[in-house]
């Protein structure tokens, strides 16, 4: 009983790692796709969530809770050095997707943000959608 005493402390602690590190990872995957699933319909220029927004459909396609309603899915044109221009065929479209992790939920505040970049060039340029964050 005294050696369970002195183990158990460390055995939770290390489960309870385990398992908030799996989430992490989980939402990191989640992050990752939705990026490139925004991206790539922003490079065809398709918005499957018409009334709304091509980021707000987005952010409404995450699993997680989280980012549905603390995250950030935010769909950028950055200039192309070579034209100093935005959105012509061939220029890139960036979809950046944030949320906050809180790696203690004992702890009120959150101590820190994934985040999950993807960049695509443009087939088409863009009409149906905007730039911006949701």
């Amino acid at each position: 009983m005294v050696e369970l005493a002195f183990v158990l402390p460390i055995l939770l602690l290390l489960v309870f790692g385990i398992i908030r590190f799996g989430l992490a990872l989980n939402s990191a995957n989640d992050e990752t796709h939705l990026a490139n699933e925004v991206a790539r319909y922003a490079t065809v220029n398709e918005n499957p969530g018409s009334p709304g927004g091509l980021a707000a459909w987005g952010k409404n396609q995450a699993d997680s809770k989280t980012l549905r309603k603390e995250g950030k899915v935010c769909i950028n044109f950055p200039e192309n050095p070579a034209t100093k221009t935005k959105k012509q065929l061939g220029d890139p479209v960036e979809v950046v997707v944030k949320q906050p992790f809180n790696w203690l939920p004992i702890i009120v505040k959150p101590g820190s943000t994934i985040s999950r970049k993807a960049v695509m060039r443009l087939e088409a340029v863009p009409t149906t959608y905007v730039e911006g964050c949701e």
